[in-house]
């Protein structure tokens, strides 16, 4: 049973990414997460919320999944977001929205966190308060550029690229990193609000490449029936950029604090490596079997 990959358009300012899973493979996929979300569930009684912005269009670090009647944003920064509020005795409301749209929440002040596999970067330390950084696997170690399978590995240098329609997500480190390299190479660069329309663009020749995260990127050429490849492309990346950070309004000093107490103790206890390799098999990035997991979701350790 293969894992299909859909485009749902949903009103106003949200356009998500959606993993459509056959039943009874989906059950198979979300054993490994469940226990992950179960295990850190924020508490429901809770006397306070904690709201939290996200664009679930990133997998595997957060993305809407779908499988028969069963549909929730699902990923790392969820099971994060979890952890946090639990962390922080407080109820926890997710609001999906594009990924620039979770940064001007931020600003305006209608959420307490964002939460959407940020970089760090000096724009953004410069507009908000972030968080120390958390671990999500090698999601951000790699940023490179995808592109049609038929021009799978054609793409390696900026001469090859020279001419070409590249695209990217606005307010991103892709943009960063696009416009740093190829302003005055490439003959357009090409913003998307959303990595699904973006990736649809890609696939029907409205750009030549797409900048993408490299475990983002992993887990839309799984999902992607053949159809899309790595172009064979690696940006020269700072490690400044690797891990991931949240971002926080500047008058949530207090708050920021006890983020990050809880960060550490995530760190110490080495949580986020099995957050992520729950949402990779989730995501369809990498099967139970490549991660060494058993058929209920329980990590082979023998």
């Amino acid at each position: 049973m293969k894992k299909i990959i859909s485009i749902i358009l949903a009103a106003a300012l949200l356009c998500c990414s959606i993993f459509a899973l056959a039943s009874c493979k989906g059950e198979d996929l979300y054993k490994a997460y469940g226990k992950q979300l179960d295990k850190f569930a924020a508490p429901t009684d809770a006397a306070e919320t904690l709201t939290v912005a996200m664009s679930p269009d990133f997998a595997p670090m957060e993305f809407t999944y779908v499988d028969g009647s069963k549909s929730e944003i699902a990923g790392f920064d969820v099971i994060l977001a979890n952890y946090l509020a639990k962390e922080l005795n407080m109820k926890l409301e997710i609001k999906a929205m594009s990924f620039d749209a979770c940064q001007t929440a931020i600003q305006t002040g209608t959420v307490d966190l964002a939460i959407s596999g940020f970089s760090w970067t000096e724009e953004r330390a410069e507009n908000y308060l972030i968080s120390n950084w958390y671990i999500a696997g090698d999601n951000e170690t790699e940023q490179v550029l995808i592109t049609t399978k038929e021009n799978a590995g054609k793409f390696t240098n900026e001469e090859a690229l020279s001419g070409k329609k590249i695209g990217y997500q606005g307010a991103s480190l892709q943009e960063l990193l696009v416009k740093e390299t190829f302003t005055g190479i490439a003959s357009e660069l090409v913003p998307y609000t959303d990595l699904g329309l973006a990736t649809e663009a890609l696939k029907t020749g409205k750009i030549d490449a797409l900048a993408v995260a490299k475990g983002n990127g992993d887990s839309i050429i799984a999902n992607a029936n053949d159809a899309i490849a790595f172009a064979g492309y690696n940006f020269d990346v700072d490690p400044m950029y690797e891990n991931n950070v949240i971002l926080l309004n500047k008058a949530d000093s207090a708050l920021l604090a006890k983020v990050n107490a809880a960060l550490d103790k995530a760190l110490e206890n080495d949580y986020y490596t099995d957050w992520y390799e729950a949402s990779l098999i989730l995501s369809g990035s990498k099967s139970i079997d490549e991660l060494g997991y058993d058929a209920d979701g329980n990590k082979i350790t023998e």
